[in-house]
């Protein structure tokens, strides 16, 4: 047993560091600390280019005429949806079967968001770029005064959860007495609101506004950008359908398309940054 142990210790001892000539232990081996990776820096998040279409669909029951062509209209604005490869959009001024029809050609490529109006302004969404998150709306009013709600939905695109309300837009005209300038305050004033208590969203208002210079100069003084207006030089603005974001959406590929499916003769797309 002696043997044995003696047979052990040198290799115990050999665990420690051996003394130094003047009996004093040596200093420790340095400690390798291994180098730590860089933290890594937060993703920048994607942003991606999406369609944005608006026109005024000229309701069926306009005249006779217009109710004799809403069902091959409706086909031909589905067309140039698809042909366009448009994400989402504003169309004003539809009655109940051209939203019927929009809904069975449009089948489950697109959603459809209305106001609950006869004849209403309604906001569309190609169902695999966006998702609804919630609804909200605006009352303004018409031609005699009535009051007519227009729906604001709130969409966030799936690729990028970007957050984007739309309000859809059909004013009096400037024949109408107040009621042009009554609605154009209204919105106006819930643009500056959900600016203010949303910052994160962006928003898009779109439409006929039956006006020329009045809305360019009221919502780009309002801050929001337009693709054929600019705050000092708003008055110059001749289309009435017309286009407004918020700068983060920077909008451009502005085009007008001439269209028989409108009595206004002119179908709008831009491209919106989300």
């Amino acid at each position: 047993m002696l043997t044995a142990l003696l047979a052990v210790l040198p290799l115990t001892a050999a665990a420690e560091p051996a003394p130094t000539d003047d009996g004093t232990a040596p200093a420790p081996p340095p400690v390798v600390v291994p180098a730590q990776p860089a933290a890594a820096q937060p993703a920048t998040t994607p942003r991606r280019t999406r369609v944005f279409f608006w026109m005024n669909a000229l309701r069926s029951n306009h005249d006779r005429h217009a109710r004799a062509t809403a069902g091959s209209r409706m086909r031909t604005d589905i067309a140039h949806l698809r042909r366009a490869d448009v994400d989402f959009g504003v169309l004003a001024e539809t009655a109940p079967d051209q939203r019927r029809d929009f809904r069975r050609l449009g089948g489950s490529t697109w959603a459809l968001v209305d106001g609950g109006n006869a004849i209403d302004n309604v906001v569309f969404y190609r169902r695999t770029a966006f998702t609804l998150l919630e609804r909200g709306s605006l009352t303004i009013r018409y031609v005699h005064g009535q009051r007519i709600r227009l729906p604001i939905p709130v969409l966030a695109d799936r690729v990028t959860g970007a957050k984007v309300a739309v309000m859809p837009v059909h004013n009096p005209r400037i024949s109408a007495g107040p009621w042009r300038r009554i609605s154009l305050d209204r919105e106006v004033t819930r643009l500056r609101q959900l600016r203010r208590r949303h910052p994160d969203w962006q928003i898009v208002v779109a439409g006929d506004f039956n006006a020329e210079w009045t809305p360019a100069c009221a919502f780009t003084r309002a801050g929001m950008s337009s693709l054929v207006a600019t705050r000092q030089r708003c008055h110059r603005i001749l289309p009435i359908d017309q286009m407004y974001a918020t700068p983060g959406l920077r909008p451009h590929g502005y085009r007008a398309v001439h269209t028989t499916a409108t009595d206004h003769h002119r179908e709008y797309h831009a491209k919106l940054l989300l």
